[in-house]
Formats: structure tokens, sequence, C-alpha cells
């Protein structure tokens, strides 16, 4: 079976039709599914919006996901927004302790997430990202009236890479000056 490529560089069509849905999608997720939030202890809301993300970009230069464009990505955030703070009404009800954040990705917006944890899970969430070092400001500006109530924090996502993995020495020592220091905790 032969699998067809559609490039990362062909123009989405389609665009306001997918803007238009765009609410039904936020509004469908906005009720937390608590029962499965305690089953599970974690709750997440993922960007499964066809086509961003299932195509991909691998050549020298790029690895990723497709990003739609700009007016579309502050659309979606709006969304996650209006998500995040349901799912905190929500949440603030239960009176449980609970991990509760928007998780943005910045370069792969398509991997933005809201994100809810309960038990054993909030400690893991707390710590799986790491401040990052190098500031920067946050690649969004919208019109959402919480806007500003939101702290917005830039943080490295990592991942795991071993030698084996690695083919030359010019790779090895490349992901070595790269690596993060591990933390005392």
């Amino acid at each position: 079976m032969e699998h067809k490529f559609t490039s990362i560089r062909k123009k989405t069509r389609g665009m306001r039709r997918r803007a238009r849905k765009l609410p039904d999608w936020g509004a469908y997720h906005e009720n937390l599914d608590v029962d499965g939030l305690f089953k599970h202890q974690k709750e997440y809301v993922k960007l499964w919006i066809s086509p961003f993300y299932n195509l991909h970009q691998i050549s020298e230069n790029e690895v990723g996901k497709k990003n739609p464009p700009y007016k579309f990505r502050k659309q979606v955030l709006e969304q996650l927004i209006k998500i995040y703070l349901a799912w905190e009404k929500k949440l603030i009800e239960l009176k449980k302790p609970y991990y509760l954040k928007i998780w943005v990705g910045d370069s792969e917006f398509m991997d933005s997430q809201v994100v809810a944890a309960v038990r054993s899970e909030i400690a893991y969430y707390e710590q799986l990202f790491r401040p990052n070092p190098e500031p920067k400001p946050f690649p969004y500006q919208i019109k959402h009236p919480s806007f500003d109530l939101f702290t917005w924090e830039r943080c490295v996502n990592g991942y795991h890479v071993w030698e084996s993995d690695l083919e030359t020495e010019e790779e090895i020592e490349e992901a070595r000056k790269k690596r993060l220091k591990p933390t005392n905790t």
C-alpha cells in the first residue's frame, strides 16, 4: 500500500469553514469529564484539528507539524482559554488540589493543549517542564477578556536521546552541547 504525502507548503483550503467550527469544538471540550479525571488522574484536550495535526515536515532543516495561519492560531488560543476557565470553575467546585495549565507550543503550535491533573499526577506535571533561560515574549496577542489574568512562563519541552540513537561523533557532540543538566529535586 502506498501512502500519499501532502506537501506541508501547499495552501490549506477551507480556513473560513474551519474557523467557523472552532467555537463548536471549544464548547464540546468545555465539559470536564470529572469521572475520567479521577479514574486516570489526568484529563487533557489536544488540538486534533485536521489537517494540521497530521501534516509533518521532515527535511534537513525542518522537522515538525504544519502550523495553522497566525489568525487561526489566535482563535484556537481563545478557545483553549475558554476551556481552561470552564475546567477551572468545575475544579474549584470539587474543593480538591489540582493542576491546571494551558500548554502553548511555540514553534509547534499543534502540540498545544489544556491539561488537568489530580492526586499523584500533580507532582508529575509540576516537574515536567523546566524554565527556559532564554527570555522571549509571549508570541500571541489576543483580545480575550481573561488574557491578562494568565501568567505565561516559557519552558523547555525536552525529550530523551541516547547515544546509541545517534550515528556519528558529530551528532553525539552536538547532542552533548544542547543537553540540559539534570536538576537535583
